[in-house]
């Protein structure tokens, strides 16, 4: 599954979580982020992250791509653990498990809310402009993402990467850089006229979220959420 069908899993969703209300999911996943940011215990982050496979079970998300997603924190978190070697076990765990599990309720949110949904229940106290830019910028990135995977595609069926040939790689590479950069330039100047003719004005309406009446789901995400930090500040200390 490539990633930019994360758009599809977020907006063709049916489960519990998928039918709560951004204000909810946003509360949610606040309440884990600050959470897993305070926590220094190894063992509750594992159990959030615990918790967050059970909840991709719920909603039916494919496991695959949100490890494949869940790489990228690793394999960074894991360069910073080996900086810190000299540290206990039990830090460099914390630091490893606490990164991916953060990374995993931001994608999690993701995954379970439109982009249109979220950014519309942003803009209720965020700039216009801001929103916009946001926007446009979360739709040009998969369209340059897919740019650059056919590029570099043309590049290594035409035999201009090789494991072996580090200079001639780094050559092609810069010059694929390159490329990209003419090209999102190019590419902004034509969304700016499409949008332009579209009755554009500085300004997208996105359309109105909905924060009342509260429903059921609404109410077992926040209080899950509100669960986590009480258990983590109150009770876990206790």
């Amino acid at each position: 599954m490539h990633i930019a069908d994360i758009d599809y899993i977020s907006t063709h969703g049916r489960s519990f979580f998928h039918k709560a209300r951004p204000i909810s999911k946003v509360i949610f996943s606040v309440c884990l982020l600050t959470a897993l940011i305070v926590s220094n215990e190894l063992f509750f982050i594992c159990g959030i992250l615990a918790m967050m496979f059970v909840f991709t079970f719920m909603t039916k998300i494919s496991l695959k791509l949100v490890c494949h997603l869940l790489l990228y924190p690793l394999f960074f978190s894991s360069i910073f653990a080996v900086i810190m070697m000299g540290q206990s076990i039990n830090e460099v765990m914390v630091i490893i498990f606490r990164a991916i599990s953060i990374a995993y309720v931001l994608i999690f949110l993701i995954m379970t809310t439109s982009y249109v949904e979220l950014f519309g229940f942003f803009s209720i106290f965020m700039p216009a402009l801001l929103i916009d830019v946001l926007i446009f910028t979360y739709r040009s990135f998969f369209i340059l993402l897919e740019s650059m995977t056919q590029l570099f595609k043309s590049i290594r069926l035409r035999g201009g990467y090789h494991p072996l040939k580090l200079i001639t790689n780094l050559k092609n590479m810069a010059s694929m850089i390159g490329i990209l950069i003419i090209h999102s330039i190019d590419m902004s100047e034509r969304m700016y006229h499409i949008y332009a003719l579209r009755g554009y004005n500085g300004a997208i309406h996105l359309r109105d979220i909905k924060v009342f009446p509260l429903k059921s789901n609404d109410i077992v995400l926040m209080a899950i959420g509100i669960l986590m930090i009480t258990g983590k500040v109150i009770v876990w200390k206790l």
